[in-house]
This record gives C-alpha cells, sequence and structure tokens, in this order.
C-alpha cells in the first residue's frame, strides 16, 4: 500500500516565539494608533514576563490540537486512538500487535466492507440501475455464495422480466467471481392501513391523506419489521387533531415484512 503522509498544518504549528511576536506587534500597533508609547518587549521586560507563557501555552495547545485532529482519521491515530477505530470497525486489536500492524488490518477491513461483493453492495448497485426501484439482496444456500437480488420497479410494484434481465446483465460485470448470481422480480408484501381521523375546520382531506402516505411509505421503505404504534405516530400531519379505529393488515399487530419481499401500502381513511 502507497503511504500516505501526515499533512502539513504549519498555521497550527507556531512556535511560542513566533506567537510572542505576534502580540507584541499587536500591543506596539494599538499604542501608537492611540498616540502613547509602545511598551517594552524584549526579554526580561514585565511585557515579555506576562505574555510570553501565554504565547508557550497557545503554542503547546496547537500541538495538541493538531495531535487530536489526526486521530480521527485511520492512517494516522495512534494507541488508544487506533483501538477506538477498531471498535467502530467491530475488529479489536490482538494481543501484542504493534500500532502499524493493527492499523494496517483496520484499513485492509475498510477496503473489503465496501463494494467488495457483499449483500450490501448487490442493492446498491441494482439500485443505481436506471427503472430500480427498490432492492433487496438475499444470500442463500444453493452454493456457498449465492446472491439473490429481488428488485421493483419505480412505482414499487414487482420489476418485469425484461428490466429483470437488463439488471441481471449489468451486474455481472460487478459480480465476484465465485457468486451465483440471480435477479428477480420482488415479491411483493401488501400493508393495508385504515383510520379514522378527526380534522381541523380547515383542513383539506387530499392533502392530509397525501401527507400521511408520503410519511407511512417513507417509514417502510427498507423495514423488516412494522411496529403498529409507530405507524399510528404518522399519522399526526397538519390539519389531524386526532385518529380513531386504526388497524394494521386489519389487525393491531406488528407485521414481519418476509426478507425477499418489499412492502407496498393501501391507505384507506375515513372521517
Amino acid at each position: 500500500m502507497a503511504t500516505i503522509d501526515k499533512p502539513e498544518m504549519p498555521i497550527l504549528r507556531e512556535s511560542a516565539d513566533q506567537i510572542y511576536q505576534r502580540m507584541a506587534n499587536r500591543m506596539i500597533a494599538l499604542a501608537q494608533a492611540r498616540g502613547e508609547t509602545p511598551p517594552a518587549t524584549e526579554e526580561g521586560e514585565i511585557f515579555y514576563d506576562f505574555e510570553y507563557p501565554i504565547a508557550l501555552e497557545i503554542s503547546e495547545q496547537q500541538q495538541l490540537f493538531e495531535y487530536g485532529f489526526l486521530q480521527r482519521f485511520l492512517p494516522w491515530a495512534d494507541s488508544e486512538f487506533l483501538d477506538a477505530i477498531g471498535v467502530f470497525f467491530g475488529l479489536p486489536r490482538n494481543t501484542g500487535e504493534t500500532d502499524d500492524a493493527f492499523r494496517q488490518r483496520l484499513i485492509d477491513r475498510a477496503r473489503s466492507d465496501e463494494g467488495d461483493g457483499r449483500r450490501q453492495d448487490y442493492e446498491r448497485w441494482a439500485r443505481d440501475i436506471d427503472g430500480v426501484g427498490g432492492a433487496v439482496a438475499i444470500e442463500k444456500s444453493r452454493h456457498d455464495l449465492s446472491i439473490d437480488v429481488y428488485i421493483t420497479d419505480l412505482t414499487g410494484q414487482p420489476a418485469t422480466p425484461e428490466l429483470s434481465l437488463q439488471v441481471q446483465d449489468k451486474l455481472e460485470d460487478k459480480r465476484r467471481a465465485l457468486h451465483d448470481l440471480q435477479v428477480m422480480p420482488a415479491n411483493v408484501y401488501s400493508v393495508a392501513v385504515a383510520v379514522k381521523l378527526i380534522l381541523r375546520s380547515d383542513a383539506e382531506l387530499p392533502k392530509v391523506e397525501e401527507q400521511i402516505t408520503s410519511q407511512i411509505k417513507s417509514h417502510l421503505k427498507g423495514r423488516s419489521q412494522i411496529v403498529y404504534q409507530q405507524i399510528g405516530a404518522l399519522f399526526f400531519v397538519d390539519g389531524v387533531e386526532d385518529f380513531t379505529d386504526f388497524t394494521l393488515n386489519a389487525g393491531e399487530a406488528n407485521l414481519t415484512v418476509p426478507a425477499d419481499s418489499v412492502a407496498t401500502l393501501t391507505l384507506v381513511v375515513t372521517v
């Protein structure tokens, strides 16, 4: 791997002398602007004795700030900061492992997790293809590394066989050699929401329905669990004072969306 050099940040690495000289220059300029005699600023003078320790502290704080700033980035992190990045990746340091060895393992993990043919990658690649609205990838036991990708069109309906074939062809360029890849129309899991709304006198029902529909659809996207109480909270849009008689698929229980399916919404509102 090519070495990534630490960036040069001279603004954050001023010496105490440089900082003190800037402070002295400001004091002299201020005195001259007031028509006063500038104070003596040489070493041993009162101004120097008061201000130079401050300049020294600022210089040290700049170095600490630079160090802390660089510790946020994996290529330059050390010791406990590197351990913290390991926690983020779910990859702890091995016993006796040096910073350099641990850092390299973390960099390798970061590179392999993104764009290396994982289930999430196939979903993202499929959604990037024109005409695809949603995609769910499932690792199957057909072969050790088989991937099935279920897709919908832009309206949220199961993709046509033609679109599925187009996506399959385009994903072939990204498919890892050992993966057995199949792209198929997603199954649809119907979610029926029925509710009676109590509206404000000036509320317009079509606008209220549109807002509620938008909120619920956004909530359903990508979810495997649909919680009854969470859906109820989405009815409170502008113009809605309260609601009653709320059912989710004709009941009041939570729902589980099958892994190969995409939830679609049917909303029935009464007032």
